[in-house]
């Protein structure tokens, strides 16, 4: 059940569609939307200069004033909106601002970004925080694009991982609206009858929640990743369901190559879980 949901807003043009789709979904869920304008404090630098405290105190009441100024546009906005909201302000350091993002996402049930290394804003480690840290699922939306926010047509990438099925399990709002559920197996399964077996109850577990789907395997592709793109395209789907594959190394994120290209590539809105 969807009834909170939260979105990532920076006062840039991207905030027009993160809006835009977010206000729809929370209208088709009959959910309650917060927005989540994000403020980046000055970076403090260690200086001899005894005149750098009055640089970097205007360096801050700079920083204030443009995020209020965004603050203003965007309450105007919520204003006019016929669903439930509100929005908030969240401070932070650039390099850490994604954590205090994904405290605020925790308590909501669903969080809508632009995905990483797609963003205007060049943010991806916050839209990374998110879906590492938050432990909500996110929907991620390609940059500068308007999309349908029906999500008839739905493709989910399965693999018998705890991070699909969790995907999957966040998914089932979505799943259930859908008028087209396509399940594509990952190629890694070495075993015919296993990968046969994992779309068996695939199938039967959304069946059991009023999803029927069309379970596919792809094969004949040297790298899943491309063959799970064509499908995309060969499919017209409107939403992709993944699960978010990777670990942190030295505060590196390091993602698999499928979330990877999902979250490079992917031409349409990805709900990724961790």
């Amino acid at each position: 059940m969807i009834k909170d949901i939260v979105v990532h807003l920076t006062g840039s043009s991207e905030d027009k569609f993160r809006l835009d789709c977010a206000e729809k979904l929370a209208g088709r869920f009959d959910a309650h939307l917060t927005g989540l304008l994000v403020h980046i404090e000055p970076e403090i630098v260690a200086m001899p200069e005894a005149g750098y405290a009055d640089v970097l105190q205007s360096l801050v009441a700079e920083a204030l004033e443009k995020t209020e100024q965004r603050r203003a546009i965007l309450a105007k906005r919520f204003s006019e909106m016929v669903v439930p909201g509100d929005l908030r302000v969240v401070s932070g350091l650039r390099g850490t601002v994604g954590d205090e993002l994904a405290a605020e996402a925790r308590t909501s049930d669903l969080f809508v970004g632009t995905r990483p290394y797609g963003d205007p804003d060049r943010g991806h480690r916050i839209e990374e925080g998110v879906l590492f840290k938050s432990g909500r699922p996110c929907v991620l939306l390609p940059p500068e694009q308007v999309v349908p926010f029906d999500f008839e047509t739905v493709l989910v990438a399965w693999k018998n991982t705890r991070e699909s099925a969790r995907a999957v399990r966040d998914a089932i709002p979505f799943l259930q609206k859908a008028r087209t559920v396509t399940v594509v197996l990952s190629t890694g399964e070495p075993d015919e009858e296993r990968r046969a077996s994992s779309g068996a109850d695939i199938a039967r577990y959304l069946s059991r929640h009023g999803v029927t789907c069309e379970v596919r395997e792809l094969s004949g592709w040297h790298a899943a990743q491309d063959a799970l793109l064509n499908e995309i395209e060969a499919t017209q789907a409107q939403l992709v369901v993944a699960g978010a594959f990777g670990h942190s190394r030295l505060q590196e994120r390091l993602l698999g190559g499928v979330t990877r290209a999902l979250l490079e590539r992917c031409p349409v809105p990805v709900l990724v879980s961790r």
